[in-house]
């Protein structure tokens, strides 16, 4: 079970560096009011991370008895006045460390806490966002884990859109799925976001060979899920791989369009993820795009070189081509990198959809037409990009194939 640790702290990074710990999730506090504040509550974190960097000495200790009171566990960081209150920190019990690296601070509280650094693994987390609904998210989230499981990856899709999910009916799954919004209400905290709870709530989705997370449309159930619970939530589906026989290759998150209230998308480019970001050619899709990218230009540091763009071509009767929007976001958002081009092909999507209540995948259905062929340039794109190995080989089209794309569709090399 992971261990809550509530911290007050100016260290930049240190949250982000306490990710690559097992068994650690940070929840940083304003000030040392509010953490006197949740401590009188009636579920006292289990340990807190202060710094002398924020509030007085005597705001400091009043901090430290109260949390001693409660019976929870105090560690210091002396970087300013604890300086010369050093020894009297020391004869009260407590542990301290003068350290200043956000590196050095985390490695300190994990050996504080007993826990050990993740180990290095080749699973990445990848979010689909987007500041406005419409844009086709849904259908570059299905595309891209229907095309990273086709190059042989083992792909985990969270569905991180609470409020309208697009994944449900995108890939006919029935009701009476399990929820990981129910975790929240089996027990006390976060006790209930183990690795075992969450296996156990996993989606297998036979006819695709992908795994689902799902949420559910109960709005009460979805108010009530926080960020810290997301955290909880994030941090147990990286350690799967205790529970389940390997670990996956991709967690693929699908987010909803309001990323301020809920910033999975930020918070995966935070912990080293990565994020896609669709963007349409019109003028309220680019401005959509951009609102998205001022998230991860803001954040310190700038996180948009974490960010991927897929230019996604213009629905009839948009004047704006993509020729002109590309240097656009390049010029405005340098570090932002374009990986492909998603051409819109509706008719192979209706075909797709159009097989009653059987999932099929527009994959399938027009192997060789230009769509399901972006589809897989782009993931070796994305993959390239991200250093992402894959195991299988881009299906490829032949001369006669490139002459006549209208013909019966060939064998396709690699099983596609």
């Amino acid at each position: 079970m992971a261990t809550e640790l509530l911290l007050v702290t100016n260290t930049p990074g240190l949250v982000e560096a306490l990710g690559g710990y097992n068994g650690i999730l940070p929840f940083p506090a304003p000030n040392l009011a509010r953490v006197r504040s949740l401590i009188a509550s009636d579920q006292p974190p289990p340990v807190i991370y202060l710094e002398d960097t924020r509030g007085t000495i005597a705001d400091l200790w009043e901090t430290i008895h109260v949390a001693q009171a409660r019976g929870v566990r105090v560690l210091i960081g002396i970087q300013n006045i604890g300086v010369v209150h050093a020894g009297d920190f020391t004869d009260a019990g407590l542990a301290i460390t003068t350290a200043r690296d956000a590196d050095a601070l985390a490695a300190w509280i994990a050996q504080q806490l007993g826990v050990a650094r993740r180990l290095a693994a080749r699973q990445v987390t990848i979010a689909v966002a987007g500041a406005k609904g419409g844009i086709g998210k849904s259908l570059v989230v299905a595309s891209l884990a229907e095309g990273m499981r086709r190059r042989g990856l083992r792909v985990l899709v969270v569905d991180g859109d609470l409020s309208n999910s697009g994944l449900v009916p995108e890939f006919r799954i029935p009701a009476g799925f399990g929820s990981f919004l129910t975790l929240r209400q089996e027990g006390r905290g976060h006790s209930q976001f183990t690795p075992t709870n969450v296996a156990r709530l996993i989606w297998r989705h036979a006819p695709s060979g992908i795994d689902f997370l799902l949420g559910a449309d109960e709005a009460a159930l979805a108010a009530d899920f926080t960020l810290p619970d997301w955290r909880a939530l994030m941090q147990a589906v990286g350690s799967l791989g205790e529970v389940l026989e390997r670990d996956y290759d991709v967690v693929l998150i699908d987010t909803g369009p309001d990323m301020k209230k809920r910033p999975y998308a930020l918070e995966a480019a935070r912990n080293g993820g990565w994020v896609v970001l669709p963007a349409p050619p019109g003028r309220k899709e680019r401005a959509g795009v951009g609102i998205a990218l001022q998230q991860f230009a803001a954040h310190q540091p700038d996180l948009t070189d974490r960010c991927l763009l897929i230019l996604m071509e213009p629905e009839r009767g948009v004047t704006i081509g993509l020729r002109q929007v590309a240097p656009l976001f390049n010029e405005h958002w340098p570090k932002a990198r374009i990986i492909g081009t998603l051409p819109r092909d509706p008719h192979l999507v209706s075909l797709a959809n159009e097989e009653a209540d059987r999932y099929v995948s527009p994959l399938d259905v027009g192997k060789f037409r230009p769509f399901s062929l972006a589809v897989h340039a782009i993931v070796d794109e994305m993959c390239r990009v991200i250093g992402l190995p894959l195991p299988q080989p881009k299906p490829t089209v032949s001369l006669f194939r490139r002459w006549f794309p209208g013909k019966p569709a060939l064998q396709v090399e690699g099983g596609f």
